[in-house]
């Protein structure tokens, strides 16, 4: 009798032409459809599913658009990323909640907010309240720096910036974002704000030192040169510029 392919209902000559026909036929064909790849038995497709990094298992974050490896790291991620923290005041919310009769919005841009409690107290450049505050400001400015932005060897962090100024696809090593950022100017308080507003859009960046400058003095947007320049900040250790020869 000759040898038949019961789903085809087909008779074949031989085994020989029976197997080739299963080997073949797209009646037979084990496809992987998301990878649009076709394999010959259920077992080779089964042991593509397994271990193929096409489809290894994720855990994403959605309001971040991120995934994980693990639900371990999704988890930590959840706890850990200021984003998530939102009953968490942040020392720029502390700074400014610390006047109890000005209104502050927690959604307006750091600068935005200190410019209108500016007007609000009527401060005068010179006013020794004046220069307490802003000195308040700046530190607050600093630690919410340190909080957006970790470690520079955080690859993490890392991600974070790059994310930040738009560098596409992000790098796989802390030293390959390194030389993805390495000669961006961005100014330090919209990286801030950023980061607090959770924005898709990136940063805006400048060509040179000097159109941030024009840009920094324009806007008011200060962030004060740190004393301590061995930070292990990402961004003070990669971005800060020295833009202004005196304090403003």
């Amino acid at each position: 009798m000759r040898p038949r392919c019961i789903p085809c209902d087909r008779y074949f000559n031989s085994d020989t032409s029976l197997n080739q026909h299963k080997r073949t036929s797209l009646a037979h064909a084990f496809n992987c459809n998301p990878c649009n790849r076709r394999f010959d038995s259920e077992d080779a497709l089964q042991q593509h599913l397994r271990y193929s990094p096409a489809h290894a298992p994720s855990f994403s974050c959605d309001d971040c658009d991120r995934s994980f490896n693990s639900e371990e790291a999704l988890l930590r991620h959840l706890r850990d990323s200021p984003k998530h923290q939102q009953d968490t005041e942040t020392p720029l919310d502390a700074f400014f909640s610390s006047f109890s009769t000005f209104h502050y919005d927690p959604s307006l841009p750091p600068a935005t907010s200190y410019a209108n409690l500016r007007r609000h107290e009527g401060w005068r450049r010179g006013n020794s309240t004046a220069d307490v505050a802003w000195d308040k400001y700046q530190k607050a400015l600093q630690s919410e720096l340190e909080m957006w932005y970790g470690a520079e060897n955080d690859l993490t962090a890392w991600h974070v910036l790059c994310r930040a100024i738009g560098v596409e696809p992000l790098p796989k090593t802390c030293e390959q974002c390194e030389q993805a950022v390495r000669r961006t100017h961005v100014n330090i308080v919209d990286l801030i704000a950023w980061g607090r507003s959770g924005s898709e859009d990136k940063v805006q960046t400048f060509r040179d030192v000097a159109e941030l400058r024009a840009y920094t003095k324009e806007t008011g947007k200060i962030f004060r040169n740190p004393f301590d320049q061995e930070s292990g900040n990402v961004v003070l250790r990669h971005l800060l510029r020295n833009i202004f020869r005196e304090s403003l």
